[in-house]
């Protein structure tokens, strides 16, 4: 019992040691663009595991993946350098993919209060160059 809770405390304190030395913080809901050239921005939501895409291109429509989505489906808000678009089909005309600098995904309640109704679905902001 002494030796696994002692490997337990080694390994959480070099875990924790490697992460205080990146100057970056890891944020699971941030999704990393580089390089990714003409890649849809569909196919950029579609890599993370708490997003539900249901449809092609245009006519897409973007859930968050869970119990929640499926008694009140409500599509994400998408939000483009700090302006609310609306949902993908809105934001999909108005955005070439080769622009998209970060995306973020917020499904916290806390994160996505200030959005109000329009947000509680969730909310993806994207930031270009």
């Amino acid at each position: 019992m002494r030796i696994i809770i002692y490997i337990l405390i080694t390994f959480s304190i070099c875990c924790c040691s490697v992460y205080k030395k990146d100057s970056k913080s890891f944020n699971p809901n941030e999704i990393e663009v580089n390089n990714m050239g003409n890649i849809s921005l569909l196919n950029r939501i579609r890599t993370h595991p708490g997003v539900y895409v249901e449809g092609t291109e245009e006519n897409a429509r973007v859930y968050t993946r869970g119990v929640n989505s499926i008694n009140n489906q409500k599509e994400f808000l998408f939000v483009l350098n700090g302006v609310k678009v609306g949902n993908y089909s809105q934001i999909s005309k108005i955005l070439s993919p080769s622009d998209i600098k970060n995306i973020t995904i917020l499904k916290n309640a806390s994160d996505i209060a200030s959005y109000g109704f329009n947000g509680s679905g969730g909310v993806i902001l994207i930031k270009t160059h």
